[in-house]
């Protein structure tokens, strides 16, 4: 199960690999400064267009010993097709021409006038990787929640792969060990497209107002073709039902317990991608209070991408705040 390092690349990997990806790669960076997905997660062009077809083995061929002159049954594996979307997440930065003619360099002071609209778009993202719904938004991508939606003893279904934490209220929460990698849990873009954000600088607009006023504005684009894609769920596993209002009591979850039962269902699977825990604030501020009053070696605080954070068994605990505390009970 590799932590540190991989040979897949990320948004920010692929855009230094390319001539005139420096403002995109400025973008991206800027994101992930507050979205850790954004600094994990591989990149992988779609296969068919904006979309991308996997095929799933759901099942292996049988085997048998055989006695001389004996005969061998015939067999063979059992597969599932399943395809993935991509969806166009977009924003629009404008900014008063003579605030912008005003400053000594325009082309930086309009990049950070457009953090707020990077940030949405940041936001957005974060949001539809847990939470993305296609019933719900058909521009949208399904995201990890709504893929690990239903518990399930039958080790050759998803579901199993989620581990019940216990909460029975609307105050629950989830973390999620997830396994990035090109067999594993990617990002998706567009066959023959950009992946990350594209950036388009529209120049000088005239902008018009419900009552006719007109003002001249500078105008960028921000566009993001983007979707998710799950190769092999096994390797990725959601702790799900952890009630946010018993942590601070005596009745608390055990997180550490929780985990360990998530690693031994994915570590097998899971050897040839790169893993990280998210969870949010609020489980990590309890979490680590729980540790105070333990010794365990299975806890560590590391180096990961230039920053000392907690490790589970040299997997990085990783923090979004885009986890929701409010999720209803996925029984």
């Amino acid at each position: 199960m590799a932590t540190l390092g991989s040979k897949y690349l990320t948004l920010a990997d692929k855009f230094k690999r390319t001539e005139n990806g420096k403002t995109a790669a400025e973008i991206i960076e800027m994101m992930s400064e507050t979205n850790e997905i954004l600094q994990d997660a591989n990149a992988l062009q779609c296969n068919d267009g904006t979309n991308h077809i996997t095929t799933i083995r759901t099942g292996l061929p049988s085997a048998v010993f055989r006695n001389l002159y004996g005969y061998v049954p015939t067999s063979k594996s059992t597969t599932e097709q399943v395809k993935d979307v991509t969806g166009m997440l977009e924003t629009y930065s404008i900014v008063d021409v003579d605030l912008v003619d005003k400053c000594e360099n325009p082309k930086l002071f309009r990049l950070s006038e457009s953090s707020a609209f990077i940030e949405a778009m940041n936001q957005k993202l974060q949001e539809t990787i847990f939470y993305g719904s296609i019933k719900e938004n058909a521009a949208a991508f399904d995201g990890l929640s709504v893929r690990y939606s239903k518990l399930s003893s039958d080790t050759k279904k998803i579901g199993s792969n989620i581990i019940d934490a216990g909460g029975k209220s609307t105050d629950n929460t989830s973390v999620w060990l997830v396994t990035w990698g090109d067999l594993h849990t990617s990002l998706l873009y567009p066959q023959g497209s950009q992946a990350g954000v594209q950036h388009k600088d529209d120049g000088i607009m005239t902008e018009t107002n419900n009552s006719g006023g007109k003002r001249k504005v500078y105008q960028d684009h921000f566009k993001m073709d983007v979707g998710l894609s799950i190769r092999d769920w096994r390797s990725t596993c959601r702790i799900a039902n952890i009630s946010v209002g018993n942590l601070a009591t005596d009745n608390a979850v055990d997180i550490e317990e929780l985990l360990n039962k998530a690693y031994y269902k994915i570590r097998r699977f899971a050897k040839t991608g790169k893993t990280c825990i998210y969870c949010n604030s609020t489980v990590l501020m309890y979490f680590e209070a729980q540790l105070k009053s333990k010794s365990n070696v299975n806890f560590t605080i590391k180096e990961y991408l230039n920053e000392n954070i907690l490790h589970y068994k040299n997997i990085p605990i990783r923090e979004c705040e885009l986890i929701s505390n409010t999720e209803e009970v996925v029984s």
